[in-house]
């Protein structure tokens, strides 16, 4: 696979979301819909809302499902605490599907309304990209909270996210599986952040002296994997890796197990209640890289979080749950820390230096400023045991 530079795919992200604006008919009339909100809509009511643009339906409205768990959650909390600045905070969900295109077309409309002070989302790093653009005109802070596609941050100072970035998660992959395996096999879904994640893994593999001895990608809506699981299989590799979405690991791992009778070690899949009831028993000892776990926390507020989260929805809550969750508290946090606006939110993510941390090692963190990404979260491991998640010290 051919090397690819960080500003290449920057701009092959930036053409991609001018692509998706252009195909919505929006791109020559982003100053016509007054992209910049209304101010003075801003400073009057008793409300201020945070957007959100996630997939409520659609192939990934498992993930919008959790997020608005821990959005709701998050909103209830702040309120209860006397809200952001004297006022109370709201949210407004635009169902996107999480697809390029829909962002792209919805964006505009979210800009142009004034009491929107922030914006989360999307699931997916591609969909997210391809609004950025037009929040960055705006002025209005795009917060990527589950982006982790390195480059996702490029297309200006007003886009942000906390998510651990795929330079940082395939290396942790990498690093495990090569306690594990000497010779693996590789398959990884066909989109950029796929592509991204897997050269990360690669880069690491190859340093750690793991030897891929096969290696595909595979389009995110296949319903058949046998024809790249066969060659897989017959590679003999001591690991079958899977670098995707969580559908995906569950159909790589239901092929490899049911159907080509590989029993190997599998690092994939995703910490959702849908990977777990779509692999089944085949999930067993699955590992993957993720940024927090329920019963393994120390930490005081982020154990808080997941009583308050088991009261309130009554189960634990995961890695998607809480980065929502984190999501509305750093924005809070901000909005107290300068002023309830478009302009106070960047003013503190630019400044603070203590935001509430409950993933990883909890704490607190700040954002690097020459990238917008947090700088001390580190991903943890987890295991399936007994059909569920555990964190796993290996």
């Amino acid at each position: 696979m051919a090397h690819i530079t960080r500003s290449t795919r920057a701009n092959k992200i930036l053409k991609t979301a001018a692509a998706a604006l252009a195909s919505a008919g929006l791109l020559t009339s982003l100053t016509a819909c007054g992209l910049g909100g209304d101010s003075a809509s801003q400073a009057q009511g008793d409300t201020v809302n945070i957007g959100v643009i996630y997939p409520k339906t659609g192939q990934y409205a498992e993930y919008g499902k959790m997020f608005q768990q821990g959005f709701d959650l998050a909103v209830e909390q702040v309120n209860a605490q006397g809200g952001v600045g004297g006022k109370k905070l709201g949210l407004k969900y635009f169902d996107t599907q999480s697809d390029a295109k829909q962002d792209a077309a919805v964006a505009p409309k979210i800009a142009s309304d004034g009491s929107i002070i922030a914006v989360v989302g999307d699931y997916a790093s591609p969909a997210s990209a391809a609004a950025s653009p037009t929040f960055q005109q705006a002025g209005l802070v795009h917060y990527g909270f589950n982006n982790s596609a390195p480059t996702f941050t490029d297309t200006g100072d007003h886009v942000w996210t906390p998510q651990i970035g795929q330079d940082v998660y395939q290396k942790a992959n990498a690093d495990i599986v090569a306690k594990t395996a000497k010779k693996i096999a590789v398959v990884y879904i066909e989109n950029d952040w796929g592509k991204q994640a897997y050269e990360y893994f690669k880069q690491e593999a190859e340093k750690n002296g793991t030897q891929i001895v096969y290696e595909s990608s595979y389009l995110a809506d296949s319903t058949d994997l046998s024809p790249i699981l066969i060659p897989a299989r017959d590679a003999k590799p001591d690991a079958v890796v899977d670098i995707g979405y969580g559908p995906d690991g569950a159909l790589v791992l239901n092929t490899l197990r049911d159907d080509l009778g590989y029993q190997g070690a599998f690092f994939g899949g995703q910490e959702t209640k849908e990977f777990l009831e779509l692999a089944g028993k085949n999930a067993e000892g699955s590992i993957i890289t993720g940024s927090f776990s329920a019963t393994g926390t120390k930490d005081k507020k982020a154990q808080e979080f997941v009583k308050e989260f088991k009261d309130k929805y009554g189960n634990n809550p995961g890695n998607f749950e809480v980065t929502a969750y984190q999501a509305i508290i750093d924005l809070a946090h901000a909005a107290n820390k300068t002023e309830p606006t478009r302009e106070g939110i960047q003013k503190a993510l630019q400044t603070a230096t203590d935001f509430p941390l409950y993933q990883g090692n909890g704490g607190t963190f700040k954002f690097n400023q020459q990238t917008r990404r947090a700088d001390n979260i580190e991903p943890i491991l987890l295991i399936v045991k007994n059909g569920k998640f555990q964190q796993y010290e290996g």
